[in-house]
């Protein structure tokens, strides 16, 4: 009785008031930061089964501790409102028995034990002896639930009735007149600053608690929160707290609060990182089941305005379209029975592209056939440049757009990238009434067939490369790429194409067509090197025709590789043709070897019949040398690679060799 009653007078076992050691403050403040002693005391962690209700025993606690900061903070601001925000107490869990013993023998540890060996170290080795059995958020729960006890036991005689002789009697025995008479303001101040550091304590263990309980079915982000080091700094919280409230009631202390806010800025700043990282997985988790909630949603729609609404933050703004022929906003319903051609890209979408877009928007027979378009952008960087740049770009299209980039689901996006292969190359994504995909990107078709491919479906995509006597040379030479070049092949002028990483390389190409031409020999010639034009719609072309699962063995698929190729592997290419008719398509390393030695064949040329074609080709046979291996390149074509490909040359499988380039934004 006499320890008892000495340790609620602030006494140690003698009788003699506690002295609060400078050197346990500054150890303690240390400890925060410890990594190895904080590693020593983590691994004394060996939880055993039948563990403690953690939310039954954090609503006492949070119950107690509430209840209590709230006395507290009447007598430290008498004049302030009472009732405003009052705390509603948690209900209890009926028949719950809480971890008595271990509270009671952590709560001697907190205050008599602390003070008496006044080594912070070795009562923190002692706490987490006395808790290795529980889990780790318990450990910090029965730790807070000790203070509690001692500070609820303190403070709740401060609010006796007069008639309650007995608590008044025990209210004086603790010195609680004496210790808050209103004459004293700065104990009265130093007694605000420590309750509020309880508070903070308290909140910092409900986002541990909050965070274990959160987390159950979302493994994944179970370590968004380091736990184990979170309780460390939780459980010398508390023991900051008891040695500081201890301090408060003794009689006899000088150091009264000296270090108090110190302490409670460093609790300040941990509770500040604990709650910013279970924000952090709210979020996550908030993202996580959203994410699933489109993914069911984009594996199987009901309705396309369904789909499209989850494409933008609703709730943000219940308008998100922009119409641009009639500069109004609009609701998603709008599109509702339509079929939607979704637009998707950066700030990069060309002016070929949107002129192609526009086009086809323009068509009669497009808004008979109720269709619409609606650009989604994907617009990653911020700022009022990028802001003007979406302006710029949104008012030359006359069809539905995001009224702002900002409206975007980033969620979405990702299941935009995930799913439908969303790179940052422009895609157009067609959806039929019910939402379902009717051509996951038909961007490549528009740009090689523009009008032709409508209702530009996978459908429409087998069919149309289906259709005789394609030519692949012609696909590719375009006037909008080459002026009048439909001119030189309906006057079956020879046409020579090439391009070139090297300038040297450009420059014997050159140098070489120019003695031909000035030898009278009709020669039309375009160097392609940075023609972006030309390699967009010889990409579109390999895409269009892989997206109907072709043959990579048809000649017209061969040769279109085959040209791709030979600019990715060997840095450059040359096409000769007679008109339409393909005579050369080949690696420069071969091709230039004809023209330098131009010299040695052109005396052939109308000889016997030969024309300048059939002595090119003969010098090209000659210089030939087959190589040894037999490659041709891909571009990222997600989703549409084929996974054995037989070579053209042998009958052997090829070997699939991935590849990563960067070209700088060039070819």
């Amino acid at each position: 009785m006499t320890t008892v009653l000495a340790h609620l007078l602030g006494m140690d076992r003698k009788g003699k008031t506690h002295q609060i050691d400078q050197s346990m403050w500054t150890n303690l403040l240390a400890s925060f930061d410890d990594e190895k002693f904080m590693k020593e005391m983590v691994s004394s962690h060996a939880p055993e089964e039948g563990d403690v209700d953690v939310q039954s025993l954090f609503h006492l606690v949070d119950n107690t501790l509430h209840g209590t900061t709230a006395i507290v903070d009447s007598i430290v601001n008498p004049k302030g409102i009472q009732g405003s925000g009052s705390h509603e107490f948690k209900p209890l869990k009926e028949g719950f028995n809480p971890p008595l013993a271990a509270i009671n023998e952590v709560g001697c540890q907190l205050t008599c034990k602390a003070l008496d060996t006044k080594n912070v170290r070795q009562t923190l080795v002692s706490l987490f002896h006395e808790l290795s059995s529980y889990s780790w958020v318990n450990k910090a729960l029965i730790t807070l639930s000790s203070l509690a006890v001692y500070y609820g036991d303190f403070w709740r005689l401060a609010q006796v009735e007069p008639s309650d002789k007995l608590a008044e009697s025990m209210a004086i025995l603790k010195g609680l007149p004496a210790i808050t008479k209103p004459s004293d303001p700065k104990k009265i101040h130093i007694f605000g600053v420590l309750n509020e550091m309880i508070k903070t304590t308290l909140n910092m263990t409900q986002c541990i608690v909050d965070f274990e309980h959160d987390s159950k079915d979302v493994p994944e982000l179970s370590t968004m929160i380091d736990i184990p080091s979170s309780v460390y700094q939780i459980i010398i919280s508390i023991l900051a707290c008891s040695i500081q409230f201890t301090s408060q009631i003794s009689m006899v202390d000088d150091n009264k609060g000296k270090d108090l806010p110190t302490f409670a800025r460093k609790v300040k700043m941990i509770h500040h990182t604990i709650k910013r990282h279970y924000e952090d997985f709210l979020q996550k988790k908030e993202e996580i089941k959203e994410y699933q909630r489109l993914q069911r949603l984009f594996n199987a729609p009901t309705d396309n305005v369904e789909l499209i609404k989850a494409l933008f933050y609703i709730k943000d703004d219940p308008q998100p379209l922009f119409l641009g022929s009639k500069k109004t906003k609009d609701k998603v319903e709008s599109l509702r029975r339509k079929n939607v051609l979704l637009l998707i890209s950066d700030l990069k979408l060309t002016s070929h592209d949107l002129s192609i877009l526009i086009k086809i928007y323009n068509e009669r027979k497009f808004h008979e056939g109720r269709y619409e378009i609606v650009w989604v952008p994907i617009i990653e960087q911020e700022g009022e440049e990028v802001i003007k740049q979406f302006q710029n770009l949104q008012l030359q299209m006359p069809w539905y757009s995001a009224h702002s980039p900002t409206l975007i689901n980033g969620v979405a996006i990702r299941i935009i990238k995930e799913k439908w292969h969303f790179r940052q190359d422009t895609m157009v994504t067609v959806l039929d009434p019910q939402g379902r995909v009717s051509n996951q990107n038909a961007m490549s078709m528009i740009r090689v067939w523009g009008w032709d491919a409508f209702p530009f479906t996978d459908a429409v995509a087998t069919d149309i490369w289906k259709r005789p006597g394609i030519s692949w040379f012609e696909l590719l030479a375009t006037d909008f790429i080459f002026p009048k070049i439909q001119e030189a092949i309906k006057a079956e002028k020879y046409i020579f194409l090439y391009g070139a990483e090297e300038p040297k390389v450009i420059q014997e190409i050159e140098a070489s067509l120019k003695k031909m031409i000035d030898d009278g020999f009709s020669i039309v010639a375009f160097n392609v090197t940075k023609s972006q034009l030309f390699w967009t719609r010889l990409e579109s072309c390999m895409l269009s025709k892989l997206q109907t699962r072709a043959d990579l063995h048809e000649p017209l698929m061969q040769d279109i590789l085959r040209l791709y190729t030979n600019f990715k592997k060997d840095g450059g290419f040359a096409i000769l043709t007679k008109g339409s008719r393909v005579v050369i398509n080949d690696s420069h390393l071969h091709v230039t070897k004809v023209l330098v030695q131009y010299e040695t064949w052109k005396k052939h040329v109308n000889v016997n019949g030969k024309t300048f074609d059939i002595v090119f080709r003969e010098q090209f046979d000659r210089v030939y040398v087959l190589p040894r291996c037999h490659h041709f390149y891909i571009p990222n074509m997600v989703g549409y690679i084929p996974e054995d490909v037989k070579c053209p040359v042998c009958p052997r499988m090829m070997n699939n060799i991935v590849k990563f380039e960067c070209c700088h934004g060039a070819h």
